[in-house]
């Protein structure tokens, strides 16, 4: 069986090796080539129908392995119908990506036909009709659902491949690695007609990668990444049929991982980035926000890891290897038979996805420092107070279910009050009462500081006292279990209330921290007045400055953080942090400075082309008070502050 599987995997390879130079001819030929632009990272005409290649020589190969392999044959002939459905939906795919290559066709034909195809293939029996059991052990069978879920998955699949094709060899290489996974477990399970599928495209992919790998000299092309994302989401429904453990049917999510994290990263990323580009205020129709998702753009994982230093050989090796990071993963979970095991598979997989996406820095998905979040809270909780209500509405609720959970299992007594609607509603409403009468509702979001963190602890406070009155004359008696009932519910409700109207300023703080346009600014000078600027740029839209850090001539404060921002060192060290930091401009904020120091901090900033500025803030009297009469006229003063 070995020796027939190795042909089965060499009669392609070798095919693919004698048929790709002459795809390469056919395609100058016929003009079917790719002409670079701003979105490609290609700098030459390139031929771009290797599909044909791939496809040609799994044509040819599925014979000569049913030769191999007579039981293949067999089954083919017990279910001719559906391998005839089977056969032509292959070529159907083929021959959508081989038209798209000559002639641009519209996503939507693209997708209308990948969904009739899809809908032909679940009624020729291939369907994801059972899951793991999420809370129990076995399959949970899905019923109507698994009609849309597997159109979902073979469509989503298909295109996923059509996605990650964007450097040489990139789309191939990962294919052929999923294939090897199948074929893996495919053959262990006894599944011939999956595993020699799968080890016959593999041998194609690999065959093909002779000249399709940096620098390639002929690209897959829609015709090639639709046929093999089409066949591998086939095989990977297939391949977990027969498994008996439930486990494997999250095999084909770890296999694919790769093409299906840079679909979904990719249609989040746009969406969300429809928002940073334009006015979150304005109401746009589902469909040009749905449209938006699948624009094309070079911002893919590939992409971006070429953004981030890598050459385009590395960043696709780079890929490879998460690819058999979770084929291995993939591999594991097939044979884990407890759900402990389960559980370790996964959350390996979890973290090390996490963290990959991390690494990636996309600025669209980092919702908290983005800025998206920052508009939506002004419109949503500032600017309407009924939301601000509705929200601490669900904190008092969300506090009294926590803590009485906590403290049930002391007193089940305590279920005296809890199951009397009456006295529910009258915590509800007396807390959330008690915030308003209290004037939490008058606080400034926008303007948050410690006095209005103080304030919103005496609220809470009183809101809490008020509990313990109504549940004490509710009848509930012990005194020491309601005290510390009192005690959990004052701790979960004061952070829940106070990390709500805290998290505004916590935004703003994030997006000024981490946007990427705006002048790029030193402050000279880690005081109060220092810390005034910082504030000001922090919370002002208008001030389109980006702040890196602060410069301090005291020794005993470089390397600290204020307000989250770092002191670069003295004055000294500005060449350095000039060399190092891409500065506009300097702020300087003290109010008394050596003339030598400033002149050596301009003469450095001017050798470098950052501009020095200083902020001069002093407080003076508007007006002279009469000396008899000082005591009867008021005293007022402002602030000037000046730029030069």
């Amino acid at each position: 069986m070995l020796i027939t599987y190795i042909y089965a995997f060499l009669i392609p390879l070798l095919l693919a090796l004698l048929i790709t130079p002459w795809v390469i001819r056919f395609a100058f030929k016929i003009g079917a080539t790719d002409t670079p632009d701003e979105r490609k990272v290609h700098t030459k005409v390139m031929p771009r129908i290797g599909g044909l290649a791939v496809f040609i020589s799994m044509a040819l190969s599925i014979p000569l392995s049913i030769v191999l392999f007579p039981e293949l044959l067999e089954e083919m002939l017990l279910n001719l119908n559906k391998t005839a459905l089977l056969g032509f939906s292959f070529i159907v795919i083929f021959a959508l990506g081989f038209w798209d290559d000559l002639k641009s066709l519209t996503p939507e034909v693209k997708f209308g036909v990948q969904f009739a195809v899809a809908a032909l293939i679940y009624f020729a029996g291939f369907k994801i009709s059972m899951i793991t059991h999420p809370f129990g052990d076995g399959l949970l069978d899905l019923g109507v659902i698994d009609f849309p879920l597997t159109l979902l998955w073979i469509v989503g699949v298909t295109n996923a491949f059509n996605l990650i094709d964007g450097l040489d060899g990139l789309a191939a290489g990962v294919a052929a690695i999923a294939c090897l996974s199948i074929f893996t477990v495919s053959a262990f399970a006894g599944q011939v007609w999956p595993a020699v599928m799968a080890l016959i495209l593999a041998g194609a992919l690999i065959g093909f990668l002779r000249y399709n790998f940096n620098p390639a000299k002929i690209f897959l092309g829609d015709s090639g990444s639709l046929f093999i994302g089409f066949a591998l989401a086939l095989l990977s429904i297939q391949s977990t049929t027969k498994i008996t453990t439930g486990f494997a049917l999250l095999f084909p999510l770890l296999v694919l991982a790769l093409p299906i994290t840079d679909t979904l990263i990719s249609m989040t990323r746009r969406f969300l980035g429809s928002y940073l580009e334009r006015n979150p205020a304005k109401d746009e129709s589902i469909l040009k926000k749905l449209h938006i998702m699948f624009r094309p753009d070079r911002s893919h994982i590939h992409h971006q890891l070429i953004s981030l230093g890598l050459t385009h050989r590395n960043a696709v090796l780079c890929l490879y290897g998460v690819s058999v990071l979770f084929a291995l993963c993939a591999f594991a979970l097939s044979l884990v038979m407890s759900k402990e095991g389960l559980f370790a598979v996964a959350a390996l997989a979890g973290i090390s996805l996490f963290i990959g996406i991390k690494k990636l820095s996309y600025h669209e998905i980092a919702i908290f420092n983005n800025g998206l979040m920052v508009p939506l809270y002004e419109r949503w909780i500032i600017n309407r107070s009924v939301y601000l209500y509705l929200a601490d509405l669900f904190f008092i609720a969300a506090a009294g279910l926590i803590s009485y959970s906590l403290i049930s299992t002391i007193s089940p007594g305590m279920d005296v009050f809890i199951q009397n609607e009456i006295i529910l509603m009258l915590l509800l409403a007396g807390q959330l009462v008690a915030f308003w009468v209290l004037g939490l509702y008058k606080e400034d979001i926008r303007q948050f500081g410690i006095g209005n963190a103080l304030h919103i602890l005496s609220a809470v406070a009183y809101a809490i006292a008020l509990s313990g009155v109504i549940i004490y004359f509710s009848g509930y008696t012990n005194l020491p279990i309601l005290f510390v009932f009192l005690v959990l519910n004052f701790y979960v409700l004061l952070s829940f209330v106070l990390g709500f109207r805290v998290m505004y300023r916590a935004l703003r703080f994030w997006f000024n921290r981490e946007k990427k346009t705006g002048e790029r600014v030193l402050i000279y000078g880690a005081n109060d007045n220092g810390l005034m600027l910082l504030n000001k740029l922090n919370h002002s839209p208008e001030m389109q400055m980006k702040i890196i850090g602060f410069l301090e001539d005291d020794e005993k404060l470089e390397g600290k953080l204020i307000n989250g921002y770092p002191i670069l060192g003295n004055h000294w060290k500005l060449t350095k942090t000039l060399e190092k930091q891409n500065i506009d401009s300097i702020l300087i904020c003290k109010d008394e400075i050596k003339s030598e120091d400033l002149n050596r901090i301009k003469d450095i900033a001017y050798s470098k082309g950052v501009q020095v500025k200083w902020l001069h803030v002093s407080v003076e009297s508007i007006f002279k008070l009469p000396q008899q009469n000082a005591n009867m006229w008021p005293v007022s003063s402002e602030s000037v502050v000046s730029s030069n």
